[in-house]
């Protein structure tokens, strides 16, 4: 390997500290444009589903039906049949819903649309729709924001990079001691500083 003088390390290493900049203004222009396509990405995804939700809660409404037929659909859930009337009208509809007791006869509050009555909603709680849409958003920018990270992680230059030791050579002029460098660093900084203020 050859052998470099101070004025060329120091060429060197200004010159990859030039490069280093670059790469790190890049990577964080790239990182930007990413944390936009994904908020974009993230706030549409957000806005379709919770206008389908509140399509679906806005026009409904809660009626007591009569439970009238159910079945084990499997393990978690349940297929439960509601006898229930509106306006003088009677539906029988379906709903698929969390294992609970309930047996023929009973009563339960349902929601259903109001433009389709035979309908029934999945949750009878609006405000609970509501909570899983936000804690969705919440969920959705907390990944967004880990994803950021780990590619920021990825493409920034690491400590060892930044160092860069393993290339860069000191060289003496025979019989230089410790001390004469330092004395002659001094000088130069002298120099340097003096050229400054002119």
């Amino acid at each position: 390997m050859e052998k470099l003088s101070m004025e060329e390390l120091e060429e060197l290493k200004e010159k990859e500290f030039a490069e280093k900049a670059d790469r790190s203004k890049n990577t964080i222009s790239l990182l930007r444009k990413h944390a936009f396509v994904l908020a974009v990405i993230v706030a549409a995804l957000m806005l379709f589903h919770a206008q389908k939700d509140y399509n679906n809660y806005a026009g409904s409404q809660l009626v007591m039906a009569e439970v009238i037929n159910v079945e084990g659909a499997d393990d978690k859930n349940i297929n439960v049949a509601y006898r229930y009337n509106i306006a003088g009208k009677e539906y029988e509809s379906n709903k698929v819903q969390h294992l609970k007791k309930i047996k023929n006869g009973d009563k339960e509050e349902i929601r259903v649309k109001k433009d389709s009555p035979e309908v029934i909603l999945k949750y009878n709680d609006v405000i609970f729709v509501i909570f899983c849409d936000v804690m969705l958003g919440f969920c959705l920018g907390l990944t967004v924001v880990f994803y950021l990270y780990e590619m920021a992680n990825c493409m920034l230059p690491s400590e060892v990079e930044e160092a860069g030791t393993e290339d860069i050579v000191f060289t003496t002029t025979p019989g230089a001691t410790f001390s004469s460098i330092m004395e002659e660093n001094k000088k130069k900084n002298k120099k340097i500083n003096s050229e400054k203020k002119i």
